[in-house]
């Protein structure tokens, strides 16, 4: 039975101002702009101190990081756009298992009743049934919003370390990423997938550096992992710091909640109702959800070729071994996704990142010690509340790790260093012999 979030607000938007949180660079400008496609005045939210400090008002203290933050940033819109309580939607998913984020959608409520802005709607989907509350076009175009957001963040990841004009990959991404966003607009996935396949040729086609870097694992908390604000651009510090990120996609939790549902009903007695659940599931996930992250990974290949993600069944049996998949929610898929990091990817060290007080966060960091002596790669487990420098504790852990690749990255420096240097004397012998 869908609940009553979800039951309210499915279908066409007839024009209401929807706010989309900060969550992701791309994936909230894209599931915006698919929103928009039917019908609702979307709107990705913008975050930064001031806004953090609005959400921190009107929350008690305690919460994790992303709370104050989507609340603070959806508070400033409305002020700032003056926009009327009755019609504003704001779009604020639930979770399962142990974290808070499911009881984000009610706070809110109390805090616009407490404004008076008890007309405010939310559109609340669950992860419980794989977020089905939503109208099925729009889940199904949102779904094409956020694997777009993983494969053009996987791109500039795969390619800023290594660029030789500094900048030079943002601006590319950023040109296509407003291209995308159109397309999404119109509902035009076939636009969509041309940018995708011309960004990934123009960045492939971009000058770089050939020495290798360590790559580095991210894992952790969807919300923080993703957010660069929460998480101080801990992505891009890890390329400053000489190494290349690897970030687990938002997808991985789509996946992981489509998987779960299928799980559950097996347990299940097995009924004819139960058979065709379990059909339907497997059939939705093999031939919508892997076909769709499939095609669009192809369509950049020129850049993900070796980047792409692991069969949701495999991470869930690698995070298994650590903890029962009964226990719900993103620390099984941490600890799976860094094993195969490690295992399969490559990957010379992992960070997990969370908020502050999360509790799959520190389920995490309790077990990630057995890990790091099994998989023989520092850990580093970073909690985050919107204040300090908690990346520096990076700092120790990557000069360690790119210490074997210094040699061939000075050596190609000193390579173009001498290239330069030459560059003028050959045109002074051209001129003298053309004298």
């Amino acid at each position: 039975m869908a609940r009553l979030e979800e039951s309210r607000i499915s279908g066409p938007g007839n024009g209401k101002v929807m706010y989309i949180p900060p969550m992701e660079p791309w994936g909230k400008r894209f599931a915006a702009a698919a929103f928009r496609s039917i019908g609702y005045d979307a709107r990705a939210l913008d975050e930064d101190a001031s806004t953090m400090a609005i959400g921190q008002k009107h929350t008690g203290g305690g919460e994790c990081v992303p709370c104050p933050a989507t609340t603070g940033a959806l508070l400033a819109a409305m002020e700032r756009d003056n926009v009327q309580p009755e019609n504003v939607i704001f779009f604020m998913p639930t979770a399962c298992g142990p974290c808070r984020f499911g009881q984000y959608a009610k706070l809110n409520r109390m805090i616009f009743e407490r404004k008076g802005w008890d007309k405010v709607q939310i559109m609340s989907p669950s992860a419980e049934n794989a977020y089905e509350g939503i109208d099925t076009d729009a889940r199904m175009l949102i779904y094409h919003a956020l694997i777009a957001s993983d494969v053009m963040r996987k791109m500039t990841h795969r390619t800023r370390p290594y660029e030789i004009d500094k900048g030079a990959v943002d601006r590319v991404v950023e040109r296509y990423t407003v291209k995308m966003e159109a397309s999404f607009s119109a509902g035009n996935k076939a636009e969509v997938e041309n940018a995708i396949s011309a960004c990934a040729r123009e960045l492939a086609a971009l000058p770089k550096h050939t020495a290798p870097r360590p790559l580095v694992g991210v894992v952790g908390e969807i919300y923080v992992r993703c957010d660069p604000f929460l998480n101080h651009d801990l992505c891009r510090r890890i390329e400053e710091l000489g190494g290349e990120a690897w970030l687990a996609p938002i997808s991985e939790w789509i996946m992981y909640t489509n998987h779960l549902r299928h799980l559950l009903v097996k347990e299940q007695p097995q009924g004819m109702k139960a058979i065709l659940e379990r059909a339907r599931i497997w059939l939705e996930t093999r031939y919508f959800f892997n076909r769709i992250e499939h095609k669009y990974y192809e369509l950049a290949s020129d850049i993900l070729k070796d980047r792409h993600e692991h069969p949701i069944d495999v991470l869930l049996e690698e995070g298994c071994k650590y903890l029962p998949w009964h226990f719900e929610g993103e620390a099984v898929l941490t600890l799976g996704r860094a094993a195969l990091f490690v295992k399969k990817d490559g990957a010379k060290a992992i960070v997990n990142a969370s908020p502050m007080f999360c509790m799959p966060g520190t389920i995490t960091t309790s077990v990630f010690p057995q890990l790091e002596r099994e998989l023989g790669v520092p850990v580093i487990c970073n909690f985050y509340d919107g204040s300090g420098n908690p990346n520096q504790s990076l700092v120790p852990m990557m000069h360690y790790i790119t210490e074997p690749y210094r040699t061939a990255q000075a050596e190609e420096q000193e390579k173009a260093a001498a290239a330069t240097k030459q560059i003028p004397r050959k045109i002074t012998r051209q001129m003298l012999k053309a004298n």
